[in-house]
């Protein structure tokens, strides 16, 4: 079971949405309302919930302000941006801060069904894909490695993809790939002749300063 935060200052709308989801029944409940930012915060930090879904323009602390809040301070949920048509180009914003979806107001019970079996669906298939991302640093180490390029491929933004990584593996994906390389590099230096610059192409690293200094 999904454990959901909303975060939205129109009772009427915070109050619809809760009780659509919890009466709907798909997996997810509703454990907690906020009508501002900073309530939502606080909220995030005591209740530890798994999926927000926020509201943009709010009194005391804004959504976005509150995601990037709650990121700094190590939150883990995924966040859903809930916004009107004319708060559109605003809400995207949201993606440099990997946002997971959009929900658009009014929103309607078939948008609640399709974002709740997103929802449901996450897990599976966010398992796959940060496993099919540590095949790839395990396989490619050596080459020039990219989050923007692995973004793409599945068609989401690297903010979010780094995100979902972190919080899959516990280490982000730049942490990976170098701990990754460290270890080849080690295996390579103390297993064959290869001289340092050769470890360091070899791993990665055509620098071999830079190397030098990773290593170390």
């Amino acid at each position: 079971m999904k454990k959901i935060i909303i975060v939205e200052d129109e009772f009427r709308i915070r109050n619809g949405l809760s009780t659509l989801i919890n009466k709907l029944d798909m997996g997810c409940k509703v454990i907690g309302e906020a009508e501002n930012g900073f309530e939502g915060l606080k909220m995030i930090s005591d209740m530890e919930p798994e999926v927000v879904i926020t509201d943009i323009k709010m009194p005391k602390m804004d959504g976005l302000s509150m995601i990037r809040q709650a990121k700094e301070m190590g939150a883990s949920c995924d966040f859903i941006i809930l916004s009107g048509y004319a708060e559109f180009e605003y809400a995207q914003q949201g993606i440099q801060l990997g946002v997971m979806d959009y929900l658009l107001k009014p929103a309607s019970v078939s948008d609640v069904k399709e974002l709740l079996n997103k929802l449901n669906e996450e897990k599976e298939n966010c398992s796959d894909i940060v496993r099919e991302m540590i095949n790839v640093i395990e396989e490619s180490y050596g080459m020039k490695l990219q989050l923007d390029a692995i973004a793409e491929k599945f068609h989401m933004t690297p903010e979010y993809l780094g995100n979902l990584f972190a919080k899959e593996t516990g280490i982000t994906f730049s942490n990976y790939l170098r701990q990754v390389r460290m270890e080849k590099a080690k295996e390579l230096l103390t297993g064959t002749d290869m001289k340092i610059y050769e470890v360091a192409c070899a791993v990665g690293y055509p620098d071999q300063k830079y190397f030098s200094k990773v290593f170390k």
